[in-house]
């Protein structure tokens, strides 16, 4: 494997709130190599949007980093200050698409007001070539007639070119990792088709790096490259894309697999998955999935499992003898 853009280790986080301390990420090791559309995949409540977030230094002021470290091409994003993030790395070399990302348009301001504005932050220069890099961003993600579009407002736009213009937007100061937070949750399946395509175009055509937050496992196979399965905090399996819908190894990642309904899957043996994702006030001991797992074993429940190599590029946190 190729030297990681983003290697975030043993990263512990803990929100403070009324019922005590929750604890959102424990113990958190996930490498993100350069160049590839890494999947992060999980069920809502296992912490994978606060993993993306907390890259960008992201934190609401109950958040409290017990640990860890977020390298960024080696550099420790928690070594540093806000100021320092948003001058340095936010919009220039790590940008990201939130949830519903057609919404985040400002209805009052037209393209090329809130293009403008993103330019003028993170990268101020002249008006004409501000007013160029826009068109190249727009031109990027298959925008016709890009100068026409600069003069709209977003409800003149339909829900996939609004889709795109927020890619554009991200794109705009050109930066080298892109985290993308669950951005086709609220589209419909053509739009998140069209989304998705112009996602895979834009990593091969200038080599960026993605980092796909998500909990549909369809369009983990129709986009990344290499895959995290996240539970509870932790990762309990990095595998690739292929690897992980052929050959799943963790408990966890065999029934998110049995869990979808794929062309040549029958209804009758689609698997439901008990149980839900554990409180984090009060997580479990040891391995967090253990009271869902039908392997438990009485070390699951005392100390959480380490990832270990089981093929190349194949990393398992599963106490199980045979990962196979």
């Amino acid at each position: 494997m190729m030297s990681p853009i983003l290697d975030i280790n043993d990263l512990y986080l803990s929100f403070s709130t009324e019922e005590g301390e929750l604890e959102a990420i424990n113990g958190l090791n996930l490498e993100v190599e350069q160049g590839k559309i890494h999947g992060l995949i999980g069920e809502t409540g296992c912490g994978k949007s606060v993993t993306g977030r907390t890259v960008l230094g992201l934190f609401d002021s109950n958040t409290m980093i017990k640990g860890g470290e977020i390298l960024y091409n080696g550099d420790d994003l928690l070594a540093k200050t806000q100021h320092e993030l948003q001058r340095d790395y936010r919009g220039n070399e790590i940008a990201m698409i939130f949830q519903d990302p057609g919404s985040s348009l400002n209805p009052v301001f037209t393209i090329e007001d809130q293009l403008d504005e993103v330019l003028r932050i993170y990268q101020p220069g002249k008006k004409a070539d501000r007013k160029k890099k826009m068109i190249e961003a727009l031109d990027s993600v298959r925008l016709p007639d890009p100068e026409r579009l600069l003069k709209k407002y977003p409800h003149q736009l339909s829900g996939g070119m609004k889709q795109r213009v927020m890619i554009a937007l991200n794109l705009a100061c050109q930066p080298a990792l892109l985290i993308a937070d669950e951005p086709t949750t609220a589209l419909d399946v053509s739009i998140q088709a069209q989304f998705i395509k112009v996602l895979k175009d834009l990593q091969k055509e200038i080599d960026i790096t993605i980092l796909y937050i998500t909990h549909d496992m369809a369009v983990v196979s129709e986009i990344c490259d290499q895959v995290s399965v996240m539970y509870a905090g932790r990762i309990v399996e990095n595998v690739p894309m292929e690897e992980l819908f052929n050959n799943p190894v963790h408990p966890y990642s065999k029934l998110l697999v049995s869990s979808v309904l794929g062309p040549e899957t029958s209804i009758d043996n689609l698997v439901e998955i008990s149980g839900s994702v554990p409180r984090l006030i009060n997580p479990p001991p040891g391995c967090r999935f253990h009271p869902r797992c039908d392997h438990a074993k009485p070390e699951c429940k005392e100390e959480p499992p380490e990832l270990k190599e089981v093929a190349p590029d194949h990393q398992v946190a599963c106490f199980k003898e045979d990962l196979s």
